[in-house]
């Protein structure tokens, strides 16, 4: 029976016979200790990053398993790939591309990751996508570390000096959002891709939350940091069901447009704003956008207003009782249209009577002998083209000021206005989107 007992080694008598080998074990171990100490990196987890011009510190950092590359805030995340260059040194482009980031990560809206940064990481994680491009493993990468847009580029030598071309692409969506081209040398390299970096903030959307809504106002967490200005228009809006295609993966998310509100007050970090239009009241959880770039903003708000103006149209055919506000926007919207005919009327009218007075001066100087009473008929056919032609210039401006009003308060859209000229008539034409 004790030859079936299980056998366990004596450990004392293990560390007797063994004691040389343990000895030199634990002083290999110490000895593997300190080289690790001494030339390992400060930082346990992976650490990335770069130094440009100034010193300005960009930072990235991947904890275990997940690519933490952008900071948790509220910023846009804007990865950047590195610049394709033509007939330009690897060199050189790519130190193009940090001015360019470093711009980028100086402008408060974004928070930007570089190619440096990348490539850092998926040396270990993402192989695949080291050294991407192009737009198609760009918005992978920007899948993979949950950026909002990728920003693609090319750079190519004309001359003396470089024509860069970007394109700003939405991750949810793979479509160009904004994009373009510059050109500079070596003199004003600096200058114009300041611009650019600027440009690419003014055409991207600026998103915030609502802070407090009452029946004094609307109060937000965008201010003077984030470019807005006293007067700017802002769209109110939720976010409902996400969509997702047959993968399960999400590629969009339903937004319910709200409401339309200007700022009144713009504080360094907040803005007061009041409610211009609306469809439900802003509550604390909606958002707030806007662009900086003012012919966005403008189309934006167009298309905004449209938007609410379906939505009240269809509501009230379900509630047939809730007519009032929709009655006062059409009557506007009326008054508008009638002062849109009469000026329109009138530059017809201005624009006929200097075109006869012209051709009246031209058959008058033709057959002209220079007496006294065709000197009189000729001054007052030249005075009736140049009061008609000065009638018919006030005319113009009064029609483009009713159409910046149409474009402004949602009537139209650009490119309403057109002229027609025919073999036997001029006309003048306005569309109008109801």
């Amino acid at each position: 029976m004790n030859s079936l007992r299980p056998h366990f080694p004596d450990p004392k008598g293990m560390a007797r016979r063994r004691p040389v080998r343990a000895n030199f074990a634990r002083k290999v171990f110490g000895a593997a200790l300190l080289v690790v100490s001494l030339f390992a990196p400060a930082q346990i987890h992976a650490q990335t990053s770069f130094e440009g011009d100034g010193g300005g510190l960009l930072l990235g950092t991947a904890f275990a398993e997940t690519p933490q590359l952008f900071p948790p805030d509220d910023r846009t995340k804007l990865l950047i790939l590195g610049i394709n260059p033509i007939d330009v040194t690897e060199s050189a482009a790519e130190q193009i591309g940090l001015i360019l980031q470093k711009n980028l990560s100086n402008i408060a809206h974004f928070s930007v990751v570089g190619p440096r940064e990348t490539d850092a990481l998926y040396e270990s994680q993402r192989p695949d996508l080291i050294d991407c491009r192009e737009i198609a493993c760009g918005v992978e990468s920007g899948k993979f570390l949950g950026a909002d847009k990728v920003l693609v580029s090319r750079i190519q030598r004309r001359g003396e000096g470089f024509f860069v071309r970007v394109r700003l692409i939405e991750i949810i969506n793979n479509l160009t959002d904004f994009e373009e081209s510059v050109r500079f040398n070596d003199s004003n390299m600096d200058e114009v891709l300041f611009r650019l970096a600027n440009s690419i903030s003014d055409n991207t959307l600026i998103v915030g939350r609502v802070l407090s809504s009452s029946i004094r106002g609307i109060v937000l967490d965008l201010g003077i940091k984030d470019g807005l200005k006293l007067g700017d228009f802002l769209i109110i809006y939720k976010e409902d069901v996400p969509i997702t295609d047959l993968e399960g993966e999400v590629i969009d998310v339903q937004r319910k447009t709200l409401a339309i509100v200007k700022t009144l007050r713009v504080n360094d970090n907040t803005s007061e704003a009041l409610l211009v239009h609306s469809v439900e009241d802003p509550q604390i959880t909606h958002y707030a956008a806007t662009f900086r770039n003012p012919a966005r903003q403008t189309k934006l708000l167009e298309e905004t207003r449209r938007e609410l103006d379906t939505g009240i149209r269809l509501a009230n055919k379900l509630r047939p009782l809730e007519l009032a506000p929709v009655a006062l926007a059409d009557e506007e919207r009326k008054n508008w249209r009638i002062r849109i005919a009469q000026t329109v009327a009138e530059k017809t009218l201005w624009a006929t009577v200097a075109t006869i007075g012209a051709i009246v001066s031209v058959v008058l100087f033709s057959t002209f002998d220079n007496t006294d009473l065709e000197r009189f008929e000729i001054a007052a056919a030249i005075a009736v083209t140049g009061y008609g032609g000065f009638k018919w210039l006030a005319s113009r401006d009064e029609l483009n000021q009713l159409k910046v009003e149409g474009l402004t308060k949602g009537y139209l859209q650009a490119g309403n206005f057109r002229m027609n000229v025919g073999p036997d008539s001029l006309s003048l034409g306005l569309a109008y989107n109801f």
